[in-house]
């Protein structure tokens, strides 16, 4: 939903409707009109925020206003409701949306209720399935290579469970593209045409979700946490405490939650998760010497 005076248009990611002054196509379009919860624009952005915590050497952080310095440019976020972003001259467009719509959405997650993972999600005939586990462990390798089985991507690399209903925590669609580094298993020369460089400061390539995607989401019913470490398909369910904090591993940037003062409410979210939802850790030997065998175990499993 284009505005022609302003260049802006309404996305929706997260089940939250974003309207923003620049394009994003890393994003599905909303469906009809409506008011957005999240603002998206252009313009001043301080070097310093007053009395925050400094996480690292980019991010400052207050309860509800985290200020992240990037190569790209300045990005504040506030309230859970708006990003404004100060790009550096001549920053590259593809390299403004690669921070915006990482960390500068994950600290906007943060903000709100909903429970930021470090995960890839994909929609199953039962509901959704999360794959979480570090940088590096294959989570978006396995989410592409799951698509190129037939599968629905839900969410590449940042996922989010909305734990406020009374029924099952929901995943909602995130972005409409996967994150792909150069040498990934999962960069199939066939799809070549179909994958674009993310920007100019990563080497990395996105490739496109095939859709539509329910923009609904799905109940969450099991989270894979992948072990590069264990032995290749191993399987361990996780329970009680150690289900809990297998979840809080997973957070998205938990030490942004630390800083902004919520560690308590996500300590609750992840017990809460870890109840209501199966928490499998399997090994996962990511690299090219093992292409694609768990991607093959999970589709004759997930009734995908």
């Amino acid at each position: 939903m284009a505005n022609p005076a302003h260049g802006e248009s309404d996305h929706e990611v997260f089940g939250l409707r974003l309207r923003a002054g620049l394009a994003l196509p890393e994003l599905w379009p909303a469906r009809g009109a409506g008011v957005p919860d999240v603002i998206v624009g252009i313009g001043e952005v301080p070097e310093l925020l007053p009395g925050g915590v400094i996480v690292d050497p980019g991010l400052q952080v207050l309860p509800d206003d985290v200020l992240l310095s990037a190569p790209a440019g300045r990005y504040r976020i506030t309230g859970g409701r708006r990003i404004t972003i100060a790009p550096r001259p001549a920053a590259p467009e593809p390299d403004v949306r690669l921070f915006l719509l990482g960390t500068a959405l994950g600290a906007l997650c943060h903000q709100r209720p909903g429970l930021p993972l470090h995960a890839a999600a994909v929609l199953t005939l039962t509901g959704a399935v999360a794959f979480a586990g570090p940088t590096g462990a294959g989570k978006s390798t396995l989410a592409a290579q799951l698509a190129a089985r037939g599968a629905l991507v839900l969410a590449d690399d940042l996922c989010v469970a909305d734990t406020s209903g009374f029924g099952a925590p929901r995943v909602r669609p995130g972005l409409s593209r996967i994150k792909l580094w150069r040498g990934s298993p999962a960069l199939d020369p066939a799809r070549a045409s179909t994958l674009q460089p993310i920007g100019e400061s990563i080497d990395k390539f996105s490739l496109p979700v095939d859709g539509p995607v329910p923009q609904e989401g799905a109940p969450l019913r099991r989270i894979y946490v992948l072990a590069p470490g264990g032995g290749a398909g191993s399987v361990r369910r996780l329970s009680g405490a150690e289900a809990a904090q297998a979840v809080i591993d997973s957070i998205y940037r938990w030490p942004l939650a630390i800083a902004m003062g919520r560690a308590a409410p996500r300590f609750a979210q992840a017990a809460m998760l870890a109840r209501a939802v199966e928490i499998v850790e399997i090994g996962h030997p990511h690299g090219p010497a093992d292409p694609g065998r768990l991607a093959d175990h999970l589709t004759r499993t997930l009734d995908l």
